[in-house]
């Protein structure tokens, strides 16, 4: 749960009630409060309109008794002060479609009934909405809902645009707009109901389009309630005739109405009813939490300060729970008035608790002057907020989203614009599932592709073996796989092996090596394609390994039919598995071509050093006979030597903690092991272990500087020699690397 810090909280006010503060905290904080009344009778007008239009002071109580919930509650818990909440418009729009589909569910029933109804759905909605946020923000979770796609946010705020500006005419000329409703909203009696409330909205979004300053809006609403009363006065129209004529709102009277939920009639509400709009409830869970993390990231650019987006959707909660229980609506933060604080200077909790405390002051005393406010200003407010979402995803989206992305938010539109918001949810939705797996399954899963003349396995062979490798090389297919493998990509790779097979083009493949080790997973349809892969290798006679399975595949791929034998193999890693073709393809190479010489001497001649060099290299040498698993180099050991395997073999190991070995290389006969440290003078990197009997000739730095000194002309042969031996190496590797950029 979130917790506010009491000493924070004492620190914050005593700092805000300095004389060089306290101004711009009272001011701005009047301000906000000001804006934030007459947002919140936008909302509540919206909310309460058509058939719910006779219980407006019910709207208007329950729009200010939220606002003052999420200002208070917000301020004082927030983790970056400055920053409040309000009532909000986004999943109003959604409680506005709800509360109108409750009433038409409920045709027979009273009035009181429908009202009783309406107004526990909202509060209901309310409490929902703060449970899941807290669920969310204390299982720290808040990141996940970050996974919704882009296009699929802008849809549901560009179909919420154009429900508020369906609703804005509803509130400033009593009927949406809508198709049906076209020929009266063109009536001449209607045009002066909406159009100065058109006007008035485009003015605000012009103005704040092209005026960022904070002042801009606070301007704009004084003046239009100027121009009103002034054209009023110019026209001579009088306030009863104003209000008779629909242009003031004058239907509030009194105080504004107000029922907490625990005072509810709740033997009154039809449950069945508010069940059936079960789908519109968990839109609005989604749109919140989606609208306060995306308020909080705005929130945190404009504070130049980062949240704990964990604590806000904590803070939000409870403040959502209050509300549901006092029978208000959704509310979060709001990136505006938080700016406003910023700008000014207030940047506290005390302005929020200045805007709250003026909400309340309205909510009990100051209804009677709500019958003055003009419709055309609440209407305007509206159709501001809904130009708004629509400019920004209809007309800049257009420049900044890909066509596709553009295509699903005018989909997504079009279908809450027919349909409502739950079906608009649904289609987006599924488009973008749509969309997610078009895209995905052309990302190729295959992360390199390469032949084992390309890549080798970690076992130094002997020079002849190296050949026969290299010209048959091709007969081994690697493809290191990667990301999640589902039925689209994974019958790509399908397809890529069948076409590899059956290249006429190249040399026959042998052997089909699959590197599992940046696979994620894979789904059971993806298992189908890989059954497949088995039995188009089976029936090629080729033989298929599986390398760095994890048991949770290996389960999934046995289950589905592709088990060990049958030209299938699992190994456990790529090395292992290049070893083993490199392996069969020696014994197959050596139908034609002589076995590897079994002497030194014969050894350094096959790998490119003169006969006569290598018979006068000998006396310099000493020879070494090892044991299996007896030491040849230790790691650590200065290096004062190198070594030249003849028969047997060596495996380097890197020793982690003293006991745990971590397979390097592997060295078979006819090659070399500790010339780099040798050569450079470092100690010894890693250790060399004899994997069995094994025998191996020394060449020590002595022997070598008297090399140098007794025959100066086999000392260049023998370095030359090694320098090509190295050079080898380097263009295997360029050729190694070549092949994975391509």
């Amino acid at each position: 749960m979130a917790r506010v810090n009491k000493s924070g909280l004492v620190r914050s006010f005593r700092e805000a009630c300095l004389p060089e503060k306290l101004f711009p905290c009272l001011t701005t904080g009047v301000l906000m409060g000001v804006t934030e009344v007459i947002f919140a009778l936008s909302v509540g007008s919206l909310i309460f309109s058509g058939d719910l239009a006779t219980f407006l002071p019910y709207g208007i109580g329950l729009a200010l008794v939220t606002s003052t919930v999420m200002l208070l509650g917000v301020s004082l818990g927030s983790s970056v002060p400055g920053v409040t909440g309000i009532l909000q418009d986004s999943p109003s729009v959604v409680l506005a479609t709800m509360a109108s589909a409750l009433v038409a569910a409920l045709p027979a029933a009273r009035m009181e009934d429908k009202l009783a109804t309406v107004l526990v759905a909202i509060a209901l909605t309310a409490l929902l909405t703060g449970i899941f946020f807290l669920v969310l923000g204390s299982f720290r979770l808040g990141g996940l809902v970050r996974f919704l796609p882009h296009p699929v946010v802008g849809g549901f705020l560009a179909g919420t645009g154009w429900l508020l500006v369906q609703g804005s005419f509803g509130v400033m000329a009593g009927a949406p707009l809508t198709l049906f409703n076209l020929p009266a909203l063109i009536r001449l009696d209607a045009l002066v109901l909406w159009i100065p409330g058109a006007l008035f909205g485009l003015a605000l979004f012009l103005g704040l389009r092209r005026i960022r300053h904070f002042l801009t809006m606070p301007v704009i609403l004084v003046l239009a309630f100027i121009l009103f009363f002034l054209a009023l006065l110019l026209t001579g129209t009088s306030i009863p005739e104003a209000i008779n004529r629909g242009l003031l709102l004058g239907e509030v009277s009194g105080q504004a109405s107000w029922r907490p939920l625990v005072t509810a009639r709740l033997w009154d509400v039809d449950w069945a009813a508010i069940l059936g709009q079960g789908g519109n409830i968990a839109v609005v869970l989604m749109l919140s939490v989606f609208g306060l993390l995306l308020n909080a990231s705005a929130l945190e650019l404009a504070a130049r300060q980062d949240m704990d987006l964990n604590r806000e959707l904590r803070v939000a909660g409870l403040a959502n729970l209050v509300s549901g229980l006092s029978g208000g609506a959704v509310g979060y933060h709001v990136v505006d008035l938080s700016t406003l604080c910023f700008r000014t200077g207030a940047r506290g909790r005390l302005p929020g608790v200045v805007a709250a405390a003026l909400c309340a002051v309205v909510f009990l005393a100051g209804a009677p002057l709500l019958a003055f406010f003009p419709r055309p200003i609440l209407g305007g407010l509206l159709f501001f907020l809904g130009l708004g979402f629509l400019v920004e995803w209809l007309i800049d989206g257009w420049s900044k989203l890909p066509r596709a992305d553009y295509a699903i938010v005018l989909l997504i539109l079009a279908v809450i614009a027919a349909a409502g918001f739950l079906i608009g949810v649904a289609v987006g939705l599924g488009a973008a599932i749509i969309m997610f797996v078009l895209n995905y399954s052309r990302i190729s899963v295959v992360r390199t592709a390469l032949s084992g003349t390309e890549m080798r396995s970690n076992v130094e062979r002997v020079a002849s073996h190296r050949r026969v490798l290299n010209d048959l090389g091709e007969h081994i297919y690697i493809l290191k796989l990667q990301g999640f493998i589902f039925f689209g990509t994974a019958n790509a790779l399908l397809e890529r092996i069948r076409a590899r097979v059956n290249d006429p083009s190249k040399p026959r493949v042998l052997y089909i090596l699959l590197e599992f080790r940046r696979v994620t997973g894979l789904d059971s349809s993806a298992v189908i394609s890989f059954v497949k892969t088995g039995q188009l290798v089976e029936t090629q006679g080729i033989t298929l390994l599986l390398a760095n399975v994890s048991e949770k595949t290996r389960g999934q791929f046995e289950r589905g039919g592709l088990s060990e034998g049958d030209g299938v193999r699992f190994v456990p890693d790529l090395d292992h598995g290049l070893e083993w073709c490199e392996n069969q393809l020696l014994d197959y190479g050596r139908i034609t071509r002589a076995k590897p010489p079994i002497t030194l001497p014969a050894q350094l001649v096959d790998s490119g050093l003169e006969r006569g060099s290598a018979r006068r290299l000998m006396p310099f040498l000493e020879k070494v006979d090892l044991a299996g698993g007896e030491y040849l180099l230790r790691q650590g050991d200065e290096s004062d030597s190198m070594y030249f395997v003849e028969r047997g073999g060596v495996t380097i190991y890197l020793e982690v903690e003293g006991t745990q070995r971590v397979r390097l290389q592997s060295l078979e006969c006819g090659t070399v092991v500790g010339e780099m440290g040798l050569y450079l003078g470092t100690k010894r990197s890693a250790s060399a272990v004899a994997d069995d009997r094994t025998v191996a000739y020394r060449l020590t730095r002595s022997a070598l500087l008297a090399m140098k000194r007794q025959e100066p002309e086999l000392a260049a042969a023998f370095h030359e020699f090694m320098l090509r031996q190295t050079c080898e190496r380097l263009a295997f590797v360029d050729r190694l690397l070549e092949a994975m950029l391509r």
